[in-house]
């Protein structure tokens, strides 16, 4: 092999490795944005999960008042019927217009059912209206919650690696900004009664 011919070969490899070097950098950068957005989506999934629980529990306390109690069913239905002929009126399919009137009688019970919420930060984390949390698990209130859950996707959209979900309830649980409802334990008092 002649000293040109080798030059030449190892000019080829410089090359060779600068378009390695930049196709590295390239799915470095690719790399790093997708555990970014991959960071980001652990935190709106668990938002949207519990939002989702939160609106289906909503939604079952406002069909049992209505079962209950008869309280907004001429309005649910109202709101229902009302979609429906907005629905039809503005798309003129009538699939449209069943969505339509569906979507308005849902947001009507959910509606009925919404009250204040609080969210335990356990191993399971759970959404529950504030009347019926219980002792024994660290409860916060739902709005709270939503607020470190927004800042904790921000901080995960820059690059902050959030882990598993025991990282994200343990990052949670150091927040600042969340309201914590405080519990007391009812505890049984024995009474002795003496007869006369």
């Amino acid at each position: 092999m002649s000293s040109k011919d080798s030059e030449q070969t190892l000019d080829e490899l410089k090359q060779e490795v600068a378009s390695i070097k930049r196709r590295a950098g390239m799915f470095s950068m690719k790399f790093k944005e997708l555990c970014r957005q991959t960071e980001s989506f652990k935190v709106t999934f668990l938002t949207y999960r519990l939002e989702q629980e939160r609106r289906s529990i909503a939604r079952t306390r406002g069909y049992t008042s209505i079962m209950r109690y008869g309280k907004g069913l001429r309005a649910s239905l109202g709101a229902g019927v009302a979609g429906l002929i907005v629905g039809g009126i503005m798309s003129r399919d009538k699939l449209v217009a069943v969505n339509a009137g569906l979507s308005s009688f849902d947001a009507v019970l959910r509606e009925l059912g919404d009250t204040a919420w609080a969210a335990s930060l356990g191993k399971d984390l759970k959404v529950l209206p504030r009347d019926n949390v219980t002792s024994g698990k660290t409860w916060v209130t739902w709005d709270s919650l939503k607020s470190a859950l927004a800042q904790l996707e921000r901080e995960a959209s820059q690059g902050v690696e959030l882990g598993s979900l025991d990282s994200i309830i343990s990052r949670l649980q150091g927040r600042g900004e969340l309201v914590y409802l405080g519990l007391l334990e009812a505890k049984p008092i024995w009474l002795k009664v003496r007869g006369p």
